[in-house]
C-alpha cells in the first residue's frame, strides 16, 4: 500500500509539495487550512481566469510547508477515509505551476468547451488509469509528481516533467472516450453534484447537517435507493433528496403543492426553491422556541 510519508520522502529535496484542493470537499480543506496554517498564502486557480467572479469555490494550490505538522494531517487523512485531495510536488515556480492548471480548466469533449473538474479525485484518478505515458507528461507539465486518493489508498504518478507545457493561449487538453473509462456511475454522478451544489449554494445548512451526520454524500446515499424506486421524475429528484437529508421524509408528496415551477424550470431552480423553503421553516421554528 502507497503511503503518503513513503511518497514524500522520496521526493528530491528540492520538490515543494502542495495541495491541489476542491474547497467544496466534505472534508472542507480550506476551513482547515484557514484555521492551523502559518501563513494563508495560496493560490486560487479561478483568478485571472473567467471563473473570477467564483474563485471562492474553485480549486487552489495551497503550500503544505504553511502547514505545522501537515504530515500528521495528511495522515489523518488517510485513516478516516477523508483524504480527497490531489497532492502535487515540483522544483519550478509556482507561477509556472498556476499558469499550467489553469489552462486545464477547460477542456475539449465532443467538439465543445467544458469545464474539466481534475481537481476532484473521484474524477481525475479512473482518467489517469487510461492517459498513455505521452498523455501523462503532457497533462502534468512542470508537475514533477502526483498522489492521488483512490478507493482508500494513494497511488502516484511521477513522469518526467515537461516543464515547457505551461503556456496556453486556448483550451489545448482534449479528452476521449477512452479517458472515461471507470468514471462514477449515474447514482455517484448525482449525489457528487447535490454535495457539492450544497456546500456552495447553502454552506451554512450544509454544515449543520454535517456536524450532524459527517460526509454529506453519505448521508444522500441512505435515501437515493429507496428515492430511485419511487418514480420520482429526474427535475424533482435532487431536491428530494434534500429534503429527505433535513428531515422531511413526506417530501415528494407535500413538495408539488407548495413549489411553482415555470415550464422551462431545471432541477436546481426546485433545489433554490426547496432551500428557501427549508430555510424559512427553521427560522419560524427557532422564533417558536424562543417565544416559549
Amino acid at each position: 500500500m502507497m503511503t503518503f510519508t513513503h511518497w514524500q520522502q522520496h521526493l528530491p529535496a528540492n520538490h515543494a509539495i502542495y495541495a491541489l484542493i476542491d474547497p467544496l470537499a466534505d472534508n472542507q480543506p480550506l476551513h482547515y487550512w484557514f484555521r492551523h496554517a502559518s501563513d494563508t498564502q495560496a493560490w486560487p486557480l479561478y483568478g485571472g481566469t473567467e471563473f473570477t467572479d467564483d474563485i471562492l469555490h474553485g480549486p487552489g494550490l495551497l503550500p503544505l510547508a504553511q502547514l505545522a505538522d501537515w504530515q500528521t494531517w495528511w495522515q489523518e487523512q488517510e485513516s478516516t477515509g477523508q483524504a480527497q485531495g490531489v497532492l502535487i510536488a515540483s522544483p519550478y515556480p509556482v507561477e509556472q505551476l498556476v499558469r499550467h492548471w489553469q489552462s486545464l480548466l477547460i477542456a475539449g469533449l465532443d467538439g465543445e468547451e467544458v469545464l474539466f473538474r481534475y481537481y476532484d479525485p473521484r474524477v481525475l484518478a479512473p482518467m489517469l488509469t487510461t492517459y498513455t505515458e505521452t498523455e501523462i507528461c503532457h497533462f502534468f507539465g512542470p508537475t514533477t509528481s502526483l498522489l492521488i486518493w483512490e478507493q482508500a489508498d494513494w497511488r502516484a504518478y511521477s513522469p518526467y516533467a515537461k516543464a515547457d507545457l505551461t503556456e496556453h493561449t486556448e483550451p489545448w487538453w482534449r479528452m476521449r472516450p477512452a479517458h472515461f473509462v471507470g468514471q462514477p456511475g449515474e447514482k455517484e454522478t448525482c449525489l457528487t453534484n447535490i454535495a457539492q451544489w450544497l456546500w456552495q449554494q447553502a454552506p451554512e445548512l450544509t454544515t449543520q447537517q454535517y456536524e450532524k451526520f459527517g460526509d454529506i454524500r453519505y448521508a444522500l446515499d441512505v435515501h437515493y435507493d429507496e428515492l430511485s424506486k419511487q418514480a420520482i421524475p429526474d427535475l424533482w429528484l435532487p431536491s428530494v433528496l434534500i429534503l429527505y437529508l433535513f428531515g422531511f421524509h413526506d417530501g415528494w408528496s407535500g413538495i408539488q403543492n407548495v413549489v411553482a415551477l415555470p415550464p422551462e424550470a431545471e432541477q436546481t431552480d426546485v433545489m433554490h426553491k426547496v432551500i428557501a423553503l427549508i430555510e424559512k421553516y427553521q427560522q419560524s421554528k427557532m422564533q417558536e422556541d424562543d417565544g416559549q
